[in-house]
């Protein structure tokens, strides 16, 4: 691990243990995720200048060609379709569960919310959204 990636995951680790100190509704805490959505765009633009392999224009309409992209990779297609119907089937549930405000159907912000009451369980939810967005900002952005 590099020096400049392992002072990131420190610093994000300690962002994460902050941010979770925080009461949930504070204007810090909304400050502070405002700010690292900020940074991940930042680092997105930078970290992927001059790396990608198609024209952002390219890219964004680019999924909609899904015989094409299933002929160039079929894992990698098989997985976008996987996890976009993973989402809206989570999407769905969550509206479906607002629209009849049932207690038999739990939202995601209950679920969460349980996890969400401790210091440490926001903390543990900060660090995993980091981790998901340096994933999203980052990984399809390397060299290949």
């Amino acid at each position: 691990m590099s020096r400049s990636l392992g002072v990131a995951a420190l610093a994000a680790a300690g962002f994460a243990w902050w941010e979770g100190g925080l009461r949930q509704s504070s204007l810090a805490a909304h400050s502070g995720i405002l700010v690292a959505i900020g940074l991940a765009f930042a680092v997105t633009f930078v970290a992927g200048r001059g790396r990608q392999q198609v024209r952002s224009l390219a890219w964004a309409s680019g999924p909609w060609a899904l015989r094409r992209h299933w002929a160039e990779d079929p894992p990698g297609t098989l997985g976008a379709t996987l996890w976009a119907i993973l989402t809206l089937a989570v999407i769905g549930w969550d509206l479906n569960s607002f629209a009849h405000e049932s207690r038999d159907l739990p939202t995601l912000s209950r679920i969460f919310g349980h996890l969400t009451s401790s210091h440490v369980g926001r903390a543990a939810a900060v660090a995993a959204w980091l981790a998901l967005g340096a994933t999203i900002a980052l990984g399809w952005r390397r060299d290949r």
